[in-house]
């Protein structure tokens, strides 16, 4: 199997993050949640983006212990 530039050369699993089901457009994240059903494809991939921003954000921000 070909790799990415920069990868290791082993195999990696890759599928598409994006699905359909007769209940509409799902997502998978990284951490294996599937968010949805949204109503287009265009709406899931709007969703991951706002997804992938709100965990960027939280990761720059961690909450504190009391």
């Amino acid at each position: 199997m070909r790799t990415r530039t920069g990868e290791a050369s082993r195999p990696w699993f890759r599928s598409e993050r994006y699905y359909h089901t007769g209940d509409g457009w799902w997502f998978t994240t990284r951490e294996n949640s599937e968010l949805g059903p949204f109503n287009s494809q265009d709406e899931a991939e709007s969703e991951l983006v706002m997804y992938i921003r709100k965990i960027n954000t939280a990761d720059n921000f961690p909450t504190t212990a009391l």
